[in-house]
């Protein structure tokens, strides 16, 4: 009886060994996905998410660069990397007939740019970059790139983002200039805005910490994303945001499969999945940015919010990021300046 019952306790072992749960490994922005929504997918298929997260492009490229492209099956990321990652064949090209929930979104954002008829990406959230404040420590009206790029302006009380796209990019508007322009000359003077914008700050950080410290107090102004100070708002109402009169970026955070990814299948029913109404409107009306989704549109809570979904008159003053190609490598060349000295 001893030997049976032994047989017996190996084969359940053995049985349990081949019926590890699967996974889903999941690579996003921190702060940008609620774990009830997480939570609900797990349970309707049987999985378990594994959630890793980053602050900056960079970080982001630094992690697939160390193996994470054949590891992560989903990434979250900004609408101008898309390009240079399909380039890299990082990205595997979608199967739409996979993803009928594709239906829900708005067209605006069914054939974006910087991927033309959605071949790699599906549109996650979207937003604005713009400056935000607290007002009972400013000591004037914040309506301009100004606040950063005037010498004048808040010595050791503002922080840059650490965001090559958002940075140099502003700096480029308070020039006048378009955010994607790859004049060698117009880079030129944005680097030396950077350079000295960066000497009188406190440095650089990510759209989270920066919304914390402003938070906490310890600086006045920084640029920051809508849906990082809606949220903060809640905490201290003091927190204001604005989209610079020079004008600003309209950005998009995107789902992509990677393709070495081990579950292909598992990640089009994740994203199929967050493209329901009813998940929609929970991410959104969680983390505080706007959705693509126009079928959620009446279970979103900020609708009417300028500072989620601007009026006409601001969205005439901001610019989508594209795809560079190959001029990347002068904002690249820039950046590194500005990041090293």
């Amino acid at each position: 009886m001893s030997r049976l019952w032994l047989i017996a306790v190996l084969v359940t072992l053995v049985s349990g060994c081949g019926q590890q749960q699967k996974q889903l490994r999941l690579l996003n922005w921190s702060d940008y996905m609620p774990q009830e929504v997480l939570a609900e997918f797990e349970k309707r298929e049987g999985v378990k998410v594994v959630e890793d997260t980053y602050d900056s492009p960079e970080a982001m490229l630094s992690k697939l660069q160390a193996g994470g492209d054949s590891e992560y099956d989903v990434l979250i990321t900004a609408d101008y990397t898309i390009g240079s990652l399909a380039r890299a064949g990082s990205l595997l090209e979608l199967d739409k007939s996979k993803i009928p929930n594709l239906k829900n979104l708005d067209p605006q954002f069914a054939d974006p740019a910087f991927d033309p008829g959605g071949k790699y990406s599906v549109v996650y959230q979207w937003g604005t970059t713009g400056l935000a404040y607290r007002e009972d420590l400013v000591k004037g009206p914040v309506e301009s790139w100004a606040v950063l790029f005037d010498p004048t302006q808040y010595v050791g009380n503002f922080l840059l983002l650490d965001e090559m796209r958002e940075m140099v990019g502003a700096a480029l508007k308070y020039k006048g200039e378009s955010v994607n322009t790859t004049d060698p000359a117009k880079l030129a003077e944005a680097q030396a805005l950077l350079l000295e914008a960066k000497r009188r700050s406190q440095g650089f950080a990510g759209g989270t910490s920066i919304r914390d410290r402003l938070i906490a107090g310890d600086i006045a102004v920084g640029p920051a994303y809508s849906g990082d100070i809606l949220a903060a708002q809640a905490e201290n109402p003091k927190l204001k945001y604005v989209i610079p009169r020079e004008g600003a970026t309209l950005w998009t955070d995107n789902l992509v499969v990677l393709q070495k990814s081990p579950n292909h299948e598992l990640a089009y029913k994740f994203i199929n999945f967050l493209l329901e109404p009813e998940i929609a409107a929970q991410i959104s009306n969680s983390i505080g940015y706007a959705t693509p989704v126009a079928a959620a549109m009446d279970l979103i809570e900020e609708k009417d919010n300028p500072l989620v979904y601007p009026t006409p008159e601001k969205r005439a003053r901001l610019e989508l990021l594209s795809d560079l190609g190959d001029g990347a490598d002068v904002f690249n060349s820039v950046w590194s300046e500005v990041k090293s000295r």
